[in-house]
């Protein structure tokens, strides 16, 4: 049931980032670009120092192709629906049509997944990756919100396209729970799978975003910490 709760939370940010352009609340682009990077880090950091090396250690040379499996699922789903994290200004990708949610509910839904299967992995592990996915969550929904308004979406609307995107969260951990992965092996492979995905995002949507005409040495410094209290944790098990 705690997974199924940990899934409601990411939901729950994506949902409460998106709120904040929605009730005309202004966050400053500053802020949002540290909170990016941040999250940057930390999500990299998850992926590459454990979900790697958690898979790796079970799965062998297994992990590395259910790894590279995931980070071309997402490249390529992603492509495909014309869709990636940005904000409203410099984005590339204006029109948000249904290709668009199909994409971020795509993502969204193996956000849910990682939670479930790196929980049942090891608890220490799944702390890591809701932690990771809230935190990118919160931007997430904000710059969907954006776009959404942008492209002059109704509130409503954009209200019920944010809680759908969460929802699919929710049930991608309920198939994490539901895949019957009793053996080590299995499991070790849905987490390398879910760290692909881990290091595509951050990498391929998060990073150029914080970095996009930004001059500020703090932005660095943001992802550093986020990476680096990742490998913190490591002495901690």
């Amino acid at each position: 049931m705690y997974i199924l709760f940990f899934s409601f939370l990411a939901a729950g940010a994506t949902v409460l980032g998106g709120g904040i352009p929605l009730l005309n609340k202004r966050l400053n682009d500053k802020h949002l670009t540290l909170l990016v990077a941040f999250s940057a880090g930390v999500l990299l950091s998850t992926g590459l120092n454990h979900m790697l090396v958690e898979s790796y250690a079970e799965a062998g040379r297994w992990a590395m192709i259910a790894v590279s499996l995931g980070f071309i699922l997402l490249y390529g789903y992603e492509k495909l629906a014309m869709v990636h994290a940005c904000r409203e200004q410099g984005c590339e990708v204006h029109q948000f049509g249904g290709a668009a949610l199909v994409g971020l509910g795509f993502h969204s839904f193996l956000d849910g997944f990682a939670i479930a299967v790196s929980f049942e992995f090891e608890k220490t592990l799944g702390i890591l990756v809701i932690a990771a996915v809230i935190l990118h969550r919160l931007p997430t929904g904000i710059s969907t919100a954006s776009i959404m308004l942008s492209n002059h979406y109704h509130k409503t609307r954009a209200w019920w396209t944010l809680t759908t995107i969460g929802v699919l969260a929710i049930l991608g951990a309920t198939l994490g729970l539901l895949l019957p992965m009793d053996e080590t092996f299995l499991l070790s492979l849905a987490v390398g799978l879910s760290g692909g995905t881990f290091l595509y995002i951050s990498t391929s949507d998060l990073l150029p975003m914080a970095h996009v005409n930004n001059q500020d040495y703090r932005v660095p410094l943001c992802f550093l910490l986020g990476f680096l209290g990742v490998v913190g944790t490591s002495f901690l098990y």
